[in-house]
């Protein structure tokens, strides 16, 4: 049953007041740009003002820089110029490119940012590495340009000379004079390495290129350009034929290490149920690839379960790639498998699958729920855009629950909800479709799926924005989760701490947001986060930053009541010689250790 709604009054008073953390570690946040039509305030140019609504999604670095592209109106302003990328920290920002200026480094020399019509120069998603160096993709105008090589790649280190990352109509390594065709953009979900490189995937034209090899996958980077796989490519293990085409999404990158998609052809067994492959090249000798998953094929080591057929390859997840060579997926299964567990997250490193959630699992929290709405639920699957695994093995997502005989829930519902899964394998649920927002009286959390934005610190804090309700009110808020501070409300529908009047939305660019070195832009490794926050009512947009905390001024506060007692006692006993909540010494077993510091800091938090 749906929690009873605070009154319209109340409601209305709520989605005017700030919003209250009930547990706060974090930092404050600092307004990187507004953009409201009116105040200038833009770096390095007197008078202009940023455009309302042309900012697009900020990225982070471990230094608190926030990188966005955005539009700008005033003086000497034009539709030439008006279009560019800025890059610092709210008291030190600069534009590192800018339609109708030079493009970086002047190479090619006398080239500008736009297309020779004098428009619509930087362009594609705002892309930095790990590190904070910079990708700025877009248009080139200069000399000789043509319809075939007027767009480039440029990648500016955090020290060091810029350099031309490749541009179209570059020639294709390992091929025989043929040539990338592939407009060259940075688009969602691209990821660009420490070092400048990237993967593309281009059409070819000229020299050796035929209908049965005109596609490639290729890494490109300052040093020059690598084929990472070709259309017509004997695929690894066959000797019968068959071949790959490289699918033009689906593919990841961390450091040298890669995985990406493609379809089997001219295959004596291959059909359109078992065609699709993942491929990677971890494992194997330098410069080859190796079939790590085939659609209506057996999963090693899985007990007859298979990558079910007709059901495509399986998903690389947001940041697939870990350092060590892990690579995590999500997979319809087959096989053993049945309706009511045909689904899992699992991840394969060097042909080893390890299955770390699986439909029909029971769910912490809500299998076990003594809310109706809840008890005796069980998993039913993940948002496949909203699952990551962070350094240490912290697995964050947005999942959705099924009755216990596999049966889908009707309306009225809730059946949305983010957990988490320790490197250890607990499992466990941080916010739930319909619970209270924290802080926050008579609003509740609405509908989770596909708006979560989801990320993770390598500390351990969770990342995520969800609707939110109140009676037939409506919003959305951004929430913190770390195991020491609990669940608490980073900003949400009615604050006015961003743009002085309320706003109503907020968005991550979240898991989508990854690097090639196997972390997020949204979210730095040591917390920084990059928001954007709208008001709609007075047409004004922010974006903003807040270092996020997982800091332990209590540990022994297991329920973040702000006082060690009884409840917290409980807590550690329930976990007594096993891992979990009540290990405060994080040594992977809660023993007597753990129980004396607790006593020792029994009463309230300091």
């Amino acid at each position: 049953m749906r929690p009873h709604p605070a009154t319209l009054a109340i409601a209305v008073l709520a989605a005017s007041a700030p919003s209250v953390a009930f547990a706060a570690p974090d930092g404050t946040w600092e307004n990187v740009a507004v953009a409201d039509g009116v105040t200038p305030g833009v770096p390095g140019i007197a008078d202009a003002i940023y455009v309302p609504f042309e900012f697009n999604n900020p990225v982070i670095d471990a230094a608190g820089k926030v990188t966005f592209r955005a539009r700008i109106a005033g003086p000497g302003v034009t539709d030439a110029n008006s279009r560019m990328i800025f890059s610092g920290t709210p008291s030190n920002l600069a534009i590192v490119a800018r339609d109708g200026s030079p493009v970086p480094g002047s190479n090619p020399a006398g080239y500008v940012f736009n297309l020779p019509e004098g428009y619509a120069g930087v362009s594609g998603s705002t892309t930095i590495s790990q590190n904070g160096g910079i990708a700025v993709p877009g248009f080139i105008n200069g000399p000789g340009v043509t319809d075939l090589n007027g767009t480039a790649i440029f990648f500016i280190p955090p020290i060091g000379a810029p350099s031309l990352i490749g541009r179209q109509g570059d020639a294709c390594p390992g091929t025989a004079g043929a040539t990338m065709l592939a407009w060259l953009y940075s688009t969602s979900g691209q990821q660009f390495t420490d070092a400048g490189q990237t993967l593309l995937h281009t059409p070819l034209a000229d020299g050796d290129t035929n209908e049965t090899n005109d596609e490639a996958l290729v890494i490109l980077g300052p040093s020059g350009h690598q084929l990472a796989l070709r259309k017509g490519t004997t695929a690894p293990g066959y000797t019968d034929g068959t071949t790959l085409t490289p699918k033009p999404y689906g593919f990841m990158l961390n450091g040298s290490k890669l995985a990406c998609a493609a379809q089997l052809a001219n295959s004596p067994d291959a059909t359109t149920s078992n065609d699709d492959v993942l491929l990677t090249n971890i494992g194997t000798t330098a410069g080859q690839l190796r079939i790590l998953a085939r659609e209506g094929s057996p999963i090693p080591g899985l007990g007859g379960l298979t990558f079910a057929a007709d059901a495509g390859t399986p998903e690389l997840a947001q940041h697939a790639i870990e350092d060590d060579g892990t690579i995590l997926l999500t997979a319809s299964l087959g096989g053993t498998a049945t309706p009511a567990n045909d689904g899992a997250v699992m991840t394969e490193r060097n042909g080893t699958y390890s299955i770390l959630l699986r439909k029909g699992d029971a769910v912490p929290g809500i299998t076990d729920s003594a809310n109706p709405d809840f008890a005796g639920k069980r998993l039913q699957g993940v948002n496949t855009t909203g699952v990551l695994r962070n350094r240490n093995g912290l697995l964050a997502y947005q999942g959705a629950f099924m009755n216990a005989d596999g049966s889908g829930i009707e309306w009225p519902r809730p059946s949305t909800f983010v957990g988490a899964r320790r490197a250890d394998g607990t499992v466990f649920t941080l916010c739930r479709e319909s619970d209270p927002v924290p802080g926050s009286p008579g609003w509740f959390v609405g509908s989770l799926n596909g708006v979560t934005g989801i990320c993770a610190t390598d500390t351990g804090v969770v990342v995520f924005n969800t609707n939110i309700y109140s009676g037939d009110l409506h919003g959305s808020t951004t929430m913190a989760w770390d195991q020491t501070n609990g669940l608490r409300v980073l900003a949400r529908t009615g604050d006015t701490r961003f743009t002085g009047t309320p706003c109503d939305l907020m968005f991550l660019i979240g898991s989508s947001g990854s690097n090639g070195n196997g972390g997020c832009t949204g979210i730095s490794a040591n917390g920084w986060v990059a928001l954007t926050v709208v008001d709609t009512v007075n047409g004004i947009q922010t974006l903003a930053r807040i270092k996020v905390d997982a800091s332990a001024p209590c540990p022994a506060d297991l329920n973040h009541d702000h006082v060690v007692n009884g409840a917290d006692l409980g807590t550690l006993l329930g976990h007594w010689n096993g891992p979990g909540e009540g290990d405060l010494n994080n040594d992977g077993v809660v023993n007597g250790a753990d129980l004396g510091t607790l006593l020792g800091a029994w009463g309230a938090c300091p």
